[in-house]
């Protein structure tokens, strides 16, 4: 598909097709938000099992985007990119959805990111906002397919990889009720240690640097932790959280129903199913890489996209 490469000096709107998420944004070049804005559709459902979209969850996808589209394009983006992550890769025709989406005028651009393209876009956000030497750094973003991590070597190098590890993939998998049978915590833990076996030979991969938590599961821990009745960014923003809060938020959540949970400040009611199987995945992958805390970041994915779009870049 189109990637235009040509720098900007009007707004750019970047909309993620997430597994569980479709997230809007849309930013102006000097870098103030004009909307961030997410909404659950739960694209992921059922395709990792069967490779095939549901057309229900198709729908309530393509739906918000056009939505999303329209809102940005009458806050002035004159260019609307779409990026398409763990859910259209498993999809045998996930390519399809972001060529009729673009077709009929939704998307100006759309683009099925592979897993280290969504790694080091997730890490862009962050290593923009830092300087070099303050040191290493490591991004993790838990999705709901598939969970990515990226770190830096040295000052300009940055490695990542994708994990098919994910919030609804693993909560499909192996959660069959709720509140969650103590056996099948277990097994979402092994599931997490046996899909992440592989980072134990990454190189230059370990948490001494700064460790960062992106997208929806690290935000909707942090939003718990704050007693969030209403979500707000700047709160959420930076707050740093240590491992063991990680974990005993996992054992609460794990003895409650769905509808308890869904009662929770800070819990969004469309995340209560996949969320305690999110945290469980970011903290397996803490425990991988030694660390045991971390900062709290909404800018992931999206924000990385936007920034390579208006510096006039490539995206991949």
């Amino acid at each position: 598909m189109v990637n235009s490469a040509t720098r900007t000096s009007a707004p750019v709107a970047v909309i993620d097709l997430g597994s569980n998420t479709v997230l809007l944004l849309v930013i102006e070049p000097g870098g103030k938000v004009l909307r961030d804005e997410a909404r659950i559709t739960r694209l992921g459902e059922g395709v990792f099992a069967t490779g095939v979209l549901d057309p229900a969850a198709e729908l309530r996808t393509r739906k918000v985007v056009r939505e999303f589209a329209s809102r940005a394009r009458a806050l002035g983006a004159q260019r609307v990119v779409g990026v398409g992550t763990a859910a259209l890769r498993r999809a045998r025709d996930g390519e399809r959805v972001l060529q009729e989406l673009c077709a009929e005028g939704a998307l100006d651009a759309g683009h099925l990111l592979d897993g280290q393209q969504e790694a080091e876009l997730s890490i862009a956000a962050s290593l923009r906002a830092r300087d070099p030497s303050q040191g290493p750094l490591l991004v993790i973003d838990v999705g709901g397919g598939s969970t990515e991590l990226a770190w830096t070597r040295g000052r300009d190098e940055v490695q990542g990889a994708s994990l098919a590890l994910g919030s609804v993939r693993l909560t499909e998998a192996h959660v069959s009720r709720h509140p969650i049978p103590a056996a099948e915590l277990a097994e979402l833990r092994n599931a997490v240690e046996r899909g992440s076996a592989e980072l134990a030979h990454a190189r230059g991969l370990d948490g001494s640097g700064e460790v960062v938590a992106v997208a929806g599961t690290a935000t909707t821990l942090a939003a718990m932790e704050l007693r969030l009745s209403r979500y707000v960014a700047e709160a959420v923003e930076g707050l740093v959280l240590e491992r063991q809060t990680l974990s005993r938020w996992i054992a609460e959540l794990s003895r409650m129903s769905v509808g308890e949970r869904r009662r929770l400040p800070g819990l969004e009611p469309g995340r209560a199913d996949v969320i305690v199987a999110g945290l469980v995945i970011l903290e397996g992958m803490l425990g991988a890489i030694g660390a045991e805390r971390f900062r709290v970041s909404g800018r992931g994915l999206r924000f990385g996209v936007a920034f390579r779009l208006l510096e006039g870049r490539n995206l991949v």
